[in-house]
């Protein structure tokens, strides 16, 4: 990566935010199913995505929304459990479209499956899917968030036009992730529950790819998770913004709508406060809001501003 960063020349030395979200309603589940998901799936997810895009509005910060392609398909919702509104949302990227503010749209595979675990002609199958999905409503297909965070098949994207894709969180805890599965997830428990800094991270070059390591998952409240309180969440929030700011780096934030399922207005209120903390240091000029795309130029050897910056 050049001195100017992938973003722009003069405005390397700002920070920068960057927003990812997964939608997938119930392909999130579909091979763990159960009632409960479903009634959430049908009940709760529409309301959240109305306030969440509501919230990008008021304060005019951009996100990338990766989404499921089954959730454009019909076709696919026919033979699922439960009602057809579980599965298929024409409606939720309808009311994106329909946004003050210019999101992006982004890829989470075609029907939610996990590229690590699968063979190269199972990959190609669902992206094939995926391309003829956003294809036929004319969306572009530009990032990638790999459903469950199981990356793998990196040529494959690439050939299919694929310019950038969200790594994983990078952090103190990631050296536990490495000892083993359970200790991964209890140091990530750990530090979500304490006020540590998230990391600041930097675009990777990839052969032909752009990744975009994440800083900090905002978590749920359900199970054990509810004991985090809110005021931590805050924390670390505004200390990871900071540090970018610093460094001149990302902080990468990504959620799931479903992440607002449990304590719904303390959750919203808390990413209410967030964005308004990032809008006042954008409107100060400290902090340049990218979406993921907007960290493809590199690869045309283009140097590009993002395109969220304030004047």
């Amino acid at each position: 990566m050049n001195e100017s960063g992938l973003c722009g020349d003069e405005m390397a030395a700002k920070g920068k935010l960057t927003i990812s979200i997964d939608l997938a309603l119930a392909w999130a589940v579909w091979d763990t199913l159960t009632a409960e998901d479903l009634r959430l799936a049908e009940t709760a997810e529409r309301p959240i995505c109305a306030a969440l895009i509501e919230l990008f509005d008021r304060y005019e910060i951009p996100a990338t929304w990766a989404i499921v392609a089954a959730l454009l398909d019909e076709a696919s919702a026919k033979s699922r459990p439960g009602g057809a509104s579980c599965w298929y949302a024409p409606d939720i990227i309808d009311r994106l479209f329909h946004a003050k503010v210019v999101h992006e749209i982004g890829g989470h595979g075609g029907r939610h499956v996990e590229f690590g675990k699968l063979t190269a002609s199972e990959v190609q199958q669902d992206l094939e899917f995926a391309q003829a999905v956003h294809h036929a409503h004319a969306l572009p297909l530009t990032s990638f968030v790999f459903p469950r965070n199981s990356i793998g098949h990196l040529d494959l994207l690439a050939e299919a036009g694929l310019r950038t894709f969200r790594g994983l969180d990078i952090g103190w805890f990631s050296s536990a992730a490495r000892t083993s599965r359970l200790a991964g997830r209890a140091a990530n428990f750990v530090d979500k529950a304490l006020p540590i800094a998230p990391s600041s991270v930097a675009p990777v070059k990839r052969g032909a790819l752009v990744e975009i390591p994440s800083s900090m998952l905002l978590l749920g409240r359900n199970g054990p998770r509810r004991v985090i309180l809110p005021a931590v969440s805050r924390a670390k929030l505004r200390m990871g913004l900071a540090r970018a700011r610093r460094a001149g780096g990302i902080f990468h934030l990504w959620f799931h709508p479903s992440n607002f399922y449990y304590r719904r207005d303390e959750q919203l209120a808390t990413l209410a406060w967030f964005l308004e903390l990032a809008a006042d240091e954008v409107s100060r000029g400290h902090i340049e809001l990218c979406t993921m795309g907007s960290y493809a130029g590199e690869l045309a050897g283009e140097v590009r501003r993002c395109q969220f910056s304030s004047p």
